[in-house]
């Protein structure tokens, strides 16, 4: 049988995604607990496999094109493979972490179409869509997790980090209300298909992490409102993210996008963001094992 695993999902748009252009060195995954990080692969082959995590995550978005000149066929850098690592330590020890990644550059709730799905594949289909109850990115997360639940029955949601906003910031009302939309379901479904298997906690917004976006957003329209939206909605799971925090105009190539300060860069996943986000969802998770030793559910 399958080792068992803690199921953390990333989802949301472009900074969810990992648009760091900034280069990925060969080795640089030595700095992190490799044997216990994983993905369920969406890529080719990988599609549904548990995989290993690398510093680009198998997203609905494949990035490898956009990575550094100097290292073709990389890709980019985002949350995934920093946050597990250091999730890690809020974990019991015969428990790796699976991370599902499910963002795509460029989504809002406010723009775009459902899109097809294909249920048996679990996969949207390719191209830039809505987000919300009945888009195909939103089924195909919500089938990933259970399908990733159903690996082991002793296997556990650990959370949900979600970045996204950036699209919609012309209309923060109509995002808001599709995005409550949008997460009433999801906590009333995974309640209903998988009660009981969330770690620490149940399923509600104890387990959803809005995260900050890159500072230039907070210059854009009603991105402001976006992210007041989320703070008023979980106080207790938000994230900030520091102003300070760097983009692509450091060390980035405009290989993602033209506008270089739109999108988190220079290792700022590594350094700033997964950092700040492991302090709020340790909160929820404590230390790694429970008074007697097991796992809590």
């Amino acid at each position: 049988m399958a080792k068992r695993s803690m199921i953390l999902c990333v989802a949301g748009q472009s900074n969810a995604v990992g648009y760091d252009e900034s280069r990925i060195p060969e080795g640089m995954t030595g700095r992190y607990r490799t044997g216990r990080l994983f993905q369920l692969g969406f890529w080719g082959e990988d599609d549904r496999r548990v995989v290993p995590l690398g510093p680009c995550a198998q997203n609905f978005q494949d990035m490898r094109p956009y990575g550094h000149p100097q290292d073709p066929g990389v890709g980019t850098r985002g949350i995934h493979l920093p946050l597990a690592d250091l999730l890690l330590d809020h974990v019991p020890e015969d428990y790796d972490i699976l991370v599902i990644p499910c963002a795509y550059g460029g989504t809002g709730f406010t723009c775009g179409e459902d899109g097809s799905y294909d249920p048996e594949t679990m996969r949207p289909a390719p191209g830039i869509w809505r987000w919300g109850v009945t888009s195909c990115y939103y089924r195909a997360m919500c089938d990933r997790i259970g399908y990733a639940l159903d690996l082991h029955p002793e296997n556990r949601f650990l959370g949900m980090v979600w970045c996204q906003g950036e699209w919609d910031w012309q209309d923060a009302a109509g995002h808001w209300e599709g995005f409550r939309a949008m997460t009433d379901d999801f906590f009333r479904r995974m309640d209903r298909t998988h009660p009981g298997r969330v770690y620490r906690g149940g399923w509600d917004r104890s387990v959803w992490y809005d995260m900050e976006t890159v500072a230039y957003w907070y210059s854009q329209g009603q991105c402001p409102q976006i992210w007041a939206n989320y703070r008023q909605w979980s106080p207790e799971t938000y994230v900030p993210i520091p102003r300070s925090t760097d983009s692509n105009l450091v060390g980035g190539t405009g290989l993602t996008a033209k506008l270089r300060q739109a999108h988190f860069g220079n290792d700022s996943f590594h350094r700033v963001i997964a950092p700040a986000v492991a302090e709020v969802m340790a909160r929820r998770l404590g230390t790694a094992h429970g008074a007697d030793g097991s796992v809590e559910s």
